[in-house]
């Protein structure tokens, strides 16, 4: 009986050691997202390409699980980034993923939830609140689409639960993000808490401007265009898709001379862009080597994906907003701890990604996610998770596909073309005025149509994503701030913005010189009961709006002046825009709340103004009179802007 009751207990033991679901579960496995930009699937010298050196990236695929018909399922936006990282985090489909994730339980949240530190480095493209709530910590962090330089790149750090931006120097983004992620890394060694580190790379995203030794890495003469390439086949290029925005070409495409032509002058794009992306693989290599230096390899789960293709011109198309394989396919890989190598041809979707990523790892996949986990197809135990794959971008591309067969839809004309990509992978030859696949085209037509129904593919959600430009005042795209680099700063002159601010606040409060302590305290009570309305308690947006009202700025302007400082072409632009012109709205929001958040959460309370102020109007009080004058008082609003933490400039 004892032996007995003995091997129960040990049998319990073993079981909470090795099942990751249990309360008493061993360390949760790691997961390190890496996430590149603009990146064609084609792309990678393990998947095929002989002409590109993918080293690291290759080593994660060669010990992986590769899913080879991966996709995004599209984009209403020419931005397709934004939409890509949109579905991914919030687990949704196109036409239900909130843009700026405002909305729903954000993959991070779930691991955060679940006893996991957070980390995030790179490009975040769906706004800072959401992005603040997601994670413990980031450093490195650019809010932006795009920039148009790799250096001098607007980012941010996580200070006390708050996201201050600071100059990064001349640091390449690749370079500076790949540091972020080793730090984190490094720092996370001698923890037993597990971590979920996200790495959203920009490049290859344009410009296409690789550094040093990378840009001059690849022959010209020696690249082998796709077979779908304009300049080799100009049968294919569609005269009403061709005409499309470009995306990925600046720096690169129509700037040679007119001598050049279009095969050497398409040859020359994809050095560049190969060049860009070897340099971005150094340094995947580098993080890679870092989790086995610091001996946390085989506890760590990489997924390693591309947010979508770029077209380079295949089909004569230059952007990454069309519906042909080398847009929208996308390579997505599994590799690491408990994952085994193999690959698999399931129809699946990138935001398949958030509940694989759960069912890896032993979380909880919340009820209102919609992607499939894939991790019985890892583990060899399911074949298929969906029958068909449909694909939207704008309001005339529809596709849909099956094992076999894709059906590429223009509504507009009523047009349809079919391709067999078993045998035309690179969408060669349109088959469909074959009167044999009369049929087979009338049936890939139901399944679109319960395809869209099945997502919410109306006219109207359609229109309205169309009209939301990609969830960002100011278009699609955005226009890029002034200045060196293409970026454009504020210099913040901290007394003289104190300065102004004392004037509007002594206005309000209907006093010339000065307020006894108690008036002070009293009218910042009553600023946030007038902020909050009928909320408990005030985020930064609330704080920025609250702060424009107060100077007398209209709410979402730049405020004419930063530190004293006349903005460049009367520009206007959302306050709150990070990584871009900084209103002074904005400015004093930050600071104000770095300096009165005492629990961190985000949020500010009365009772947390209310402490604030009182000692505020305590140390501001110089000469211990019970009054504060306009200069005691502008050096209380110049204290807490200058507590809000200094740059470190470069890193490593």
């Amino acid at each position: 009986m004892i032996k007995r009751t003995l091997t129960l207990i040990v049998a319990v033991l073993i079981s909470a050691i090795t099942c990751p679901g249990t309360a008493t579960a061993a360390k949760r496995p790691n997961v390190l997202f890496i996430f590149t930009d603009d990146q064609r699937p084609d792309a990678f010298g393990a998947l095929g390409n002989p002409d590109i050196k993918t080293p690291n990236m290759d080593r994660i695929i060669n010990s992986g699980f590769v899913f080879n018909r991966a996709y995004i399922q599209g984009s209403m936006t020419f931005a397709t980034c934004l939409p890509s990282r949109a579905m991914i985090m919030s687990g949704k489909p196109l036409f239900r993923a909130p843009l700026q994730l405002d909305s729903g339980v954000l993959m991070p949240q779930v691991f955060q939830k679940s006893g996991y530190r957070t980390f995030a480095t790179g490009k975040w493209h769906n706004g800072e609140s959401s992005f603040e709530k997601c994670f413990d910590e980031a450093e490195a962090v650019f809010f932006g689409g795009a920039a148009r330089t790799h250096i001098n790149v607007p980012v941010n750090r996580m200070i006390a639960g708050l996201m201050v931006p600071y100059d990064a120097g001349e640091t390449f983004s690749t370079d500076l993000f790949a540091d972020a992620a080793i730090e984190f890394i490094e720092g996370q060694s001698e923890k037993e808490q597990p971590f979920f580190c996200y790495i959203p790379f920009t490049a290859p995203h344009s410009p296409v401007t690789p550094p040093g030794k990378w840009a001059t890495m690849y022959d010209p003469d020696k690249i082998t265009l796709p077979p779908n390439h304009a300049a080799l086949r100009p049968d294919l290029v569609d005269q009403q898709q061709s005409t499309s925005r470009r995306g990925g070409g600046r720096g690169g495409r129509g700037r040679q001379g007119g001598d050049v032509s279009p095969v050497d002058r398409a040859k020359q794009r994809y050095a560049a862009y190969y060049g860009l992306i070897s340099h971005l693989d150094h340094h995947i290599g580098r993080v890679l080597d870092t989790l086995k230096k610091t001996g946390q390899a085989e506890n760590t789960i990489i997924l390693f994906a591309t947010d979508h293709g770029m077209s380079m011109d295949s089909h004569g198309q230059s952007g990454k907003h069309n519906a042909y394989e080398h847009t929208s396919r996308v390579q997505m890989v599994a590799s690491g701890a408990g994952v085994p190598k193999g690959s698999s041809d399931a129809l699946v979707y990138l935001y398949d990604i958030y509940p694989t990523l759960c069912g890896l790892t032993g979380l909880p996949i919340p009820d209102e996610v919609e992607g499939k986990s894939l991790a019985k197809v890892i583990h060899g135990k399911q074949a298929k998770v969906r029958d068909h794959l449909f694909t939207a971008y704008m309001d005339d591309q529809r596709t849909i596909r099956d094992d076999r067969w894709k059906l590429f839809y223009r509504s507009k004309e009523d047009r349809a073309a079919l391709y067999d990509l078993k045998n035309d992978p690179h969408e060669l030859n349109d088959l469909a005025a074959k009167p044999e696949n009369k049929d087979r085209i009338a049936k890939l037509k139901v399944e679109l149509a319960k395809a869209q129904q099945l997502y919410g593919d109306t006219p109207e959600v359609t229109a309205r994503l169309m009209r939301s430009r990609g969830g960002r005042p100011g278009g699609a795209g955005g226009r890029r701030p002034v200045g060196a680099g293409g970026i454009s700063r504020p210099t913040v002159d901290a007394p003289a913005l104190a300065k102004r601010i004392t004037e509007k606040f002594l206005a309000h409060s209907k006093a010339e010189s000065g307020l006894a302590n108690a008036k002070f305290q009293e009218i910042w009570k009553q600023l946030h009961a007038a902020w909050a309305v009928d909320k408990k308690s005030i985020g930064r947006p609330d704080l920025i709006q609250g702060f424009a009202k107060l100077l007398g700025e209209q709410p979402g302007e730049r405020g004419g002046r930063v530190g004293g400082q006349a903005e460049r072409g009367g520009q206007r632009r959302p306050a709150n825009r990070f990584g871009g012109p900084i209103g002074t709205s904005a400015v004093i929001a930050r600071a104000f709340s770095y300096a009165t958040d005492s629990d961190g959460d985000r949020e500010i309370t009365a009772v947390e103004v209310q402490v604030a102020a009182k000692k505020w109007s305590a140390d501001g009080d110089k000469d211990k009179n019970g009054e504060l004058n306009s200069k005691e008082i502008s050096a209380i609003f110049e204290g807490f802007i200058k507590s809000m933490p200094a740059s470190r400039g470069r890193r490593r």
